[in-house]
């Protein structure tokens, strides 16, 4: 049931992020990152690396 409430989180963060206007857009990663996902978990399902989650995270703190 944890696992449903993580995804359910990260699809209404997307959904009101896209939403706003692209320029307030936070990257997929930041957003995801945000819904309490792991970088591993972020890197999967993007098709990237975990270091560069982790970039994209650090650099829109």
């Amino acid at each position: 049931m944890d696992e449903l409430v993580k995804y359910l989180r990260a699809l209404v963060h997307l959904q009101i992020q896209a939403s706003l206007e692209e320029k307030d857009r936070l990257k997929t990663e930041v957003l995801l990152g945000r819904a309490g996902f792991k970088h591993a978990e972020i890197a999967q399902l993007v098709g990237k690396t975990q270091a560069a989650v982790a970039k994209a995270i650090s650099r829109a703190s």
